[in-house]
């Protein structure tokens, strides 16, 4: 399925019956090696589909109009800014008392997504497996989560299709930022202080490592150094630091400083072997083995290509040159303005 991930204004019914199969199963057409989508298309009750069910999370934020959703026996009514949430094989539809055409945001993700990251992350998926018969499928707009997933979901579209190890990266963390505020908002009070509220302690033990890296990432910074950070000893910090990134900490410093280079490289015309040392690096052939491991080209050949499709570009109109791959400074990842107040002020990890 082509789907134009760009949000068009236009009437897009893309969610269609032909994907429920004859046991009612609503089938995705996920790529399987990265099984998530987000998309702006159209429901509406002149439409409306049989009872099915899925096994993938299911999304959907009303941007305009009305949805009447049945949920077993339930009937919900969605209005616009509320957000319909479903991440159980329970039967549902949109029926046909809904409005003749209304505009959402959706995002379908299946949990191995998450599979081939850290064990951990299943945390995430099996909590909201195990809070589904007392989930309240509809989020009224009147609160603020709806908006901050909308906005998440708006991220991951860009980032589609993910198909560098930064994009994917990307992609997950904001599918885990979304889970942990639907964690947040369908919590038990008494659940709250066990699984999700240490990831939130080692979370913000953390945090001082990731305040010096943004400030400083072009020195040597040791995984000793690293865990002297932030008072832990090495084993804990390792341990502490695989949970809450799934990376070890050089893979995820590689990384940091990788995209800090594609900007570099992206948007100045510095030599490489002046960005190898500003993003951090002390050995070029160190810097090109990890920079094409990450992006799958070397840094004279990325270069290049920024610059050829620069030239396409400003054959047909006058625009200013990128500064670095596309998402990459709305990455919190990446970006200490949005890490913080994303991962740290919006939600309870």
């Amino acid at each position: 399925m082509s789907v134009n991930r760009d949000f068009p204004a236009e009437d897009t019914f893309l969610v269609t019956e032909t994907q429920v199969n004859a046991d009612g199963v609503h089938e995705w057409p996920f790529d399987p090696s990265f099984p998530v989508d987000a998309l702006q298309h159209s429901l509406s009750g002149t439409r409306p589909f049989r009872m099915n069910r899925h096994d993938y999370f299911e999304l959907v934020y009303l941007i305009s109009g009305e949805l009447v959703w049945q949920v077993q026996d339930s009937f919900l009514t969605q209005s616009d800014g509320d957000l319909f949430v479903m991440t159980s094989p329970k039967f549902h539809r949109v029926t046909e008392r809904s409005g003749p055409k209304a505009d959402v945001r959706s995002l379908f993700f299946d949990r191995n997504l998450l599979a081939s990251v850290a064990g951990s992350d299943f945390e995430y998926l099996d909590y909201m497996f195990t809070q589904a018969t007392n989930q309240r499928h509809m989020v009224c707009g009147d609160t603020s989560l709806p908006c901050e997933i909308d906005d998440l979901i708006r991220e991951i579209a860009k980032e589609l299709p993910a198909r560098s190890d930064r994009a994917r990266l990307c992609v997950r963390t904001y599918v885990k930022m979304i889970l942990v505020l639907l964690m947040d908002h369908v919590a038990i009070p008494s659940q709250r202080h066990s699984k999700a509220s240490r990831r939130q302690e080692s979370l913000d033990r953390l945090r001082p490592l990731f305040e010096m890296m943004e400030r400083d990432f072009t020195g040597r910074i040791s995984t000793e150094d690293a865990a002297d950070v932030v008072n832990m000893s090495l084993s804990t910090f390792r341990r502490t630091f695989l949970q809450i990134t799934g990376e070890s900490f050089v893979q995820y410093l590689n990384t940091f400083r990788i995209a800090k280079a594609q900007k570099l490289l992206a948007s100045t015309d510095m030599p490489i072997s002046e960005v190898c040392l500003e993003v951090g690096f002390c050995d070029q052939s160190y810097f090109g083995m990890i920079f094409r491991r990450l992006t799958q080209m070397t840094p004279r050949y990325y270069r290049q290509k920024v610059n050829e499709t620069l030239e396409r570009q400003s054959a047909t109109a006058p625009i200013q040159r990128p500064q670095g791959i596309a998402g990459s400074g709305n990455n919190p990842i990446y970006n200490r303005d949005l890490m913080f107040s994303s991962a740290f002020k919006s939600m309870e990890l």
